[in-house]
């Protein structure tokens, strides 16, 4: 026995050096393709507005086509990024008060002119009365509502999205983000927010995702000592994605971490 537990402890040590090691590889990865994509884009962005002179529409259009991919190639990297710096310990964070409705309102007609677009209406449902204030990153916390509304217009042909703030839970206030667009399946569900996890279907919708959004979003809230959940009633029945902070945020008394809330509510 003493045998055994020797060497599952060498096993551990070795499996958390590799971890270590991987976290590191993929941060210095990460920075180092970070400079060269900032200087395409700079560059592309430079052409676009005819700093070295006019451009051919038939060019324009290929150069648009490279801006969203080097953007795409951007949001990936940072995403790589933001997983290296949280599980590392290493990721910082800037706490003040806000309120979420203020950040929600902000993200919304960000995203409208996209949601446009695609025809689709996205509407924010203001709470009656003013939520409370509550302590956070607010850059943090618009990146993981960019996510989820973002999400949405992507994964929705027709309908609607509507983003609403309320405090219907005490102490804790709640960003929700429903839709009328392509679902969950049962099966995929109880994955969503778990790295490199990405929804059935939805490489046929949106190839370029990458599956490290949703596991993002679950590392940034849970840091606010918040819970984030997701349900869906199955394929082309939309989905509500949500996620609740607590007023204190990381200074909140006793909080223990949760897993996700996923909920199929199909038959």
């Amino acid at each position: 026995v003493d045998e055994a537990t020797k060497d599952l402890r060498l096993a551990n040590s070795r499996l958390r050096e590799l971890d270590r090691n991987k976290s590191e590889f993929i941060s210095i990865a990460s920075h180092q393709l970070r400079t060269p994509l900032t200087v395409i884009k700079g560059y592309i962005s430079m052409m676009r507005e005819g700093s070295f002179g006019k451009v051919r529409p038939e060019i324009m259009s290929n150069l648009e086509k490279v801006y969203i991919a080097n953007e795409r190639l951007i949001g990936l990297v940072e995403n790589l990024l933001d997983i290296s710096r949280i599980e590392s310990g290493r990721q910082q964070f800037t706490w003040e008060k806000a309120r979420l409705e203020d950040l929600a309102q902000t993200v919304v007609e960000e995203l409208s002119n996209n949601a446009k677009d695609k025809g689709l209406q996205l509407t924010f449902v203001k709470p009656a009365k003013a939520t409370s204030q509550i302590l956070a990153d607010k850059n943090k916390l618009h990146e993981v509502m960019m996510n989820f509304v973002d999400n949405a217009i992507k994964y929705t042909e027709k309908g609607r999205i509507e983003v609403s703030v309320n405090q219907n839970t005490p102490g804790m206030v709640t960003f929700v983000v429903k839709d009328t667009g392509m679902g969950i399946t049962k099966e995929t569900i109880p994955y969503l927010f778990q790295k490199f996890s990405r929804g059935t279907g939805s490489f046929q919708v949106h190839t370029e995702g990458t599956g490290l959004g949703l596991y993002v979003a679950r590392m940034i809230v849970e840091a606010h000592h918040g819970i984030i959940s997701a349900e869906s009633a199955g394929p082309n029945q939309g989905s509500r994605f949500f996620f609740e902070v607590p007023l204190a945020g990381p200074e909140s008394k006793n909080y223990q971490a949760k897993e996700p809330i996923t909920s199929y509510l199909g038959k």
